[in-house]
């Protein structure tokens, strides 16, 4: 035990780990606000599809639990540039950058606890979006789906009609089954077209393709009818299984089920698409290191500015951070850009302007002194 006493200390002094505790503190409560945020949001968006019928209630919250694990990888980069930006403005606003350079802690001391802390963040978020969230999506995109057709089934009124939302076609089921998932006795008869089209079967479901999002309804044992009664071409067909699309899914479906897919199985589809979204899971942590030396220059916002000055600019490097790699991923996925060059042109990008903004002070010296030449020249 001493001896462990000893190593602790010597790699982290009293100054690093005052330093790891303020981000790691401050990043809590970005990360607890940020993900209030987004609960609240993502609430009242549940609740207005449970109040159109197209969502039960009793699945919101697990809904809920699934979407807020699966925002974790997007939340924590933001998170720890916050959280080391106003680590740092509280701690310039009260002089303790200055204090502790006059004591001996130089500048390469501080980067090394920032980049100790973002490599921890980094780590994290590797995790969570290479493996993590994908089942996380998995799992709610089945969720919502299985919700959609138990709202659609329980809708429905045994005895009654139903007609469709688009007024195409007319449904009628006398019941439902012991298990709430089938309906028995169902009749469809549909507006669309010259020839008119009914359908009765003993038995109907509703099921949706995971890989398109489009929604069908199964008829199993039944009968259809074609044309109109009385009529030659009259036609009377016998099946044992028959579906019907009743809404095809749209883009949001096709995009959601994507991103859910696992890394490796991306990996091994191989297409500019596939490896899109894998650029982009592998974006997250590189963005969080090189985010979280952004706050170090957006900390030291001047004297007399406060310690929230640097924060508008931070958010906007965030967005242009962000977007930047949004336009590369739909590049990369369209073909535009080649998947070699993928989104390390946005890494670089940033990593440059944040080699600038660092020896900011050294360029505008070396400008100055030029200008001094030429003029004395």
């Amino acid at each position: 035990m001493p001896v462990n006493r000893k190593i602790i200390p010597t790699v982290f002094s009293v100054v690093d780990r005052y330093l790891l505790r303020e981000f790691s503190l401050t990043l809590l409560a970005v990360i607890g606000v940020l993900w209030l945020i987004y609960i609240t949001t993502r609430f009242a968006r549940y609740l207005a599809q449970a109040a159109a019928g197209n969502l039960p209630s009793d699945v919101i919250f697990t809904l809920l639990g699934y979407s807020s694990l699966g925002a974790l990888s997007l939340l924590l980069p933001i998170g720890a540039f916050l959280a080391v930006m106003l680590a740092l403005g509280r701690m310039n606003t009260d002089n303790e950058l200055t204090i502790m350079a006059a004591c001996g802690i130089s500048c390469q001391r501080l980067m090394r606890n920032i980049a100790l802390f973002s490599g921890t963040i980094a780590v994290v978020v590797a995790l969570l979006s290479l493996i993590i969230v994908p089942d996380v999506l998995s799992g709610r995109y089945e969720l919502e789906q299985k919700a959609k057709i138990a709202a659609d089934t329980t809708g429905l009124v045994a005895g009654s009609f139903k007609e469709s939302r688009d007024g195409s076609w007319t449904f009628y089921s006398q019941g439902l089954t012991n298990d709430k998932q089938k309906m028995e006795n169902v009749f469809i008869e549909i507006h669309k077209g010259q020839r008119p089209l009914v359908f009765r079967a003993e038995q109907g479901r509703f099921d949706i393709d995971p890989a398109t999002g489009n929604k069908y309804l199964i008829l199993d044992n039944g009968y259809r009818y074609e044309g109109q009664a009385g009529d030659r071409d009259y036609v009377i067909a016998e099946f044992v299984s028959h579906s019907l699309l009743v809404e095809k899914g749209g883009e949001k479906q096709t995009r959601e089920r994507h991103k859910s897919l696992p890394t490796g199985q991306l990996w091994e589809r191989g297409r500019d698409k596939d490896l899109a979204e894998i650029q982009w899971r592998v974006a997250m942590p590189i963005m969080a290191i090189v985010l979280c030396f952004y706050a170090m220059v957006f900390a030291d916002a001047g004297p007399r500015k406060g310690r929230y000055a640097g924060l508008l600019p931070a958010v906007l490097t965030y967005i242009v951070y962000s977007n930047l790699l949004g336009v590369t991923r739909a590049w990369i996925a369209k073909g535009v850009l080649p998947v070699w060059l993928g989104s390390i042109w946005v890494h670089i990008l940033m990593s440059v302007v944040l080699l600038l903004l660092f020896n900011k002070q050294k360029i505008q010296h070396a400008w100055r002194q030029r200008q001094v030449i030429g003029v004395s020249a």
